[in-house]
């Protein structure tokens, strides 16, 4: 069973509506590090050498840290129910994060 997490492709202005960006998912089980940019920039590192997928970047610095806990948590829900799972968000807010079981329903 996987768990995909949401991730931005590209690096997006605030300002950039959420229909106009780009999106991709990244197998939690891949993920070697959750970090901060010291700015408004959550990150994923991957296993392989150079691997970074931005998970979010928020509208103020001080809440980039509650979308990296809130990601934590949602993936230890997810591990902890079983199954597989899609993790999902605006790329902005901590308040958008939702995970939905696979397949569908």
């Amino acid at each position: 069973m996987s768990i995909l997490i949401q991730v931005l492709e590209q690096g997006y202005a605030l300002t950039t509506p959420w229909e106009q960006r780009k999106y991709a998912f990244v197998d939690a089980t891949h993920i070697v590090t959750i970090r901060l940019d010291g700015q408004s920039g959550v990150w994923l590192d991957g296993m392989k050498h150079g691997e970074a997928h931005r998970l979010a970047v928020t509208p103020v610095a001080s809440e980039a840290i509650f979308f990296l806990l809130r990601t934590l948590d949602l993936l230890a829900e997810c591990r902890q129910s079983g199954g597989s799972w899609v993790i999902g968000h605006d790329g902005m807010h901590v308040s958008s994060i939702a995970a939905v079981r696979l397949p569908f329903s």
